[in-house]
């Protein structure tokens, strides 16, 4: 594999920030087989990949998110059901667009360690519906102390401890499901932290301790194309230290943007890079995940608006109308073929996705407060009427 090439194609790439046009109904011609653009083909063709399991791409036939169904939980760990469960009409409508779509589920330090184990096989009884070979999805963001305080202090004995058994009860409960992984989002703050061999030795074992499960599929989170270190630093090489620390030897791949908002194109960049430093440094062909939850409109992080005066760019303001700028809406639905035609993707782009990019996934949550909780149904409502897809393609 050879990226370098490649990666200097992209970099004289005019990024885009919104979906390829398609004609409106009506307004031209006639329409026949051969005038269709292949976009409109493929939108017309396809099913979402929860609904109907989609071949990978000829480049990538290892991919091990494609050939199934993409499970979606319906149940109370969910923040967004009992509101979309409880709702009506066009509101309930509009909440469909994620309550009825594959999102990943987070667990942290939230669940005990006594806990971890009935509640993962709870979630994951919901989310195959009966169907062992339907993917579900987890984040585990359970190192202790994490974000900023793990900058500050050092996990304690005891913490580490207490990591080694939630992340080995984690593993039983998830048992030979079909499961895909992302390892602890904001990979970042690894970075700062003063003990980072110790984190570095936690976090590699959870890697190598759930990579080993017959079929789960582990991502470690490497942050986003504008942010590898603490917002300061955007080097691809900060990048590809995180992974290191973190086991990606074991790792299926990584993944990018759980809490940014870049843009697939961004993002498919950054991981190209990151790609090639692996492979300089030993590690063979890796893959990524890109998420797309809150991608519909496309902004780099310091020029992202909080909701309000009070808040931080976590709680980002949600677009109102499908023209608004700098704001956040939901980008394009999960999928394992993120190179198809109907997402929209420059040539350059398609080809590095087609081969080495898993899925567009949505582990970001961008309809909860501050990405974290509780569901806030008014940015629910505004993004699923600004986003500018749908289920099969742009609208």
């Amino acid at each position: 594999m050879r990226l370098a090439p490649l990666v200097r194609v992209l970099a004289a790439t005019v990024l885009v920030a919104a979906p390829l046009a398609v004609p409106a109904a009506g307004s031209g011609a006639p329409e026949t087989p051969t005038s269709r653009s292949g976009a409109e083909r493929a939108r017309a063709e396809a099913l979402p990949v929860w609904l109907a399991p989609v071949a990978p791409h000829a480049e990538n036939p290892t991919n091990p998110l494609a050939g199934r169904l993409w499970g979606v939980y319906r149940g109370p760990q969910d923040q967004v059901w009992r509101p979309f469960t409880r709702s009506t009409g066009a509101t309930r409508e509009a909440l469909a667009t994620i309550a009825d779509r594959p999102r990943t589920k987070w667990y942290g330090s939230f669940v005990p360690d006594r806990k971890i184990r009935s509640t993962v096989t709870s979630y994951l009884a919901s989310a195959q519906a009966g169907n062992p070979e339907t993917l579900a999805q987890t984040a585990v963001f359970r190192m202790k102390p994490w974000e900023g305080e793990a900058c500050r202090r050092a996990t304690t004995p005891a913490e580490a401890a207490s990591y080694r058994t939630w992340i080995s009860e984690l593993a039983a409960g998830i048992g030979s499901a079909h499961m895909l992984v992302v390892m602890q989002p904001d990979g970042p703050f690894l970075l700062c932290a003063p003990d980072r061999a110790a984190k570095s030795a936690l976090l590699t074992w959870a890697t190598q301790t759930l990579s080993a499960l017959p079929n789960t599929s582990v991502y470690i989170d490497a942050g986003a194309a504008d942010w590898c270190e603490n917002g300061t630093a955007q080097e691809s090489y900060r990048c590809a230290e995180i992974l290191k620390l973190s086991g990606i030897q074991y790792a299926r791949g990584f993944a990018l943007d759980s809490t940014h908002y870049n843009g697939p194109v961004e993002n498919i960049d950054r991981g190209a890079e990151i790609l090639e430093l692996l492979q300089a440094a030993g590690y063979g062909e890796k893959h990524f995940i890109v998420d797309t939850a809150k991608s519909g409109r496309p902004t780099r992080w310091p020029d992202m608006v909080p909701a309000s005066k009070k808040d931080v760019r976590n709680n980002a303001r949600t677009c109102t109308t499908r023209t608004m700028k700098r704001c956040v809406t939901l980008g394009i639905p999960p999928t394992p073929r993120p190179a198809d035609p109907q997402w929209g993707l420059p040539e350059p782009q398609r080809t590095i996705a087609a081969q080495y990019v898993d899925g567009f996934v949505w582990f970001g949550r961008p309809w909860l407060y501050n990405q974290a909780d509780p569901f806030v149904a008014s940015r629910a409502l505004d993004m699923a009427r600004s986003t500018p897809w749908t289920a099969t393609g742009p609208r």
